[in-house]
């Protein structure tokens, strides 16, 4: 994973600022994404327990979600979360949304 380290101070997992990391949004809530849901992108930054993405798409907080990593070598991991908080960005129309790993872990 091509990266630079981050550490905040109320964090428990190093986040690292993703180059060339990208997700795509397998379920949402058990059901395949319709147009509205569809994404797959870029991830902002990642750690053990979760990630950050930003998109023009609307999840809904607690929605929980099945996404297919994938890192900058090439190798992807799927894994299972729930859209922990939603942030306006300074581009007009995006989100960031925090994604909450709850089973499979990054390794």
């Amino acid at each position: 994973m091509d990266a630079k380290t981050r550490k905040d101070v109320n964090r428990k997992d190093v986040r690292q600022l993703c180059k060339a990391c990208r997700c795509e949004i397998l379920l949402v809530n058990g059901v395949e994404p319709d147009q509205s849901q569809h994404y797959q992108g870029d991830i902002e930054n990642i750690s053990k327990g979760g990630f950050r993405f930003i998109t023009s798409k609307r999840f809904e907080l607690e929605d929980r979600i099945t996404a297919k990593i994938i890192f900058a070598d090439g190798s992807s991991q799927e894994t299972f979360g729930r859209i922990c908080y939603c942030n306006d960005t300074d581009t007009d129309g995006d989100f960031a949304y925090g994604f909450s790993i709850l089973n499979g872990f990054i390794h």
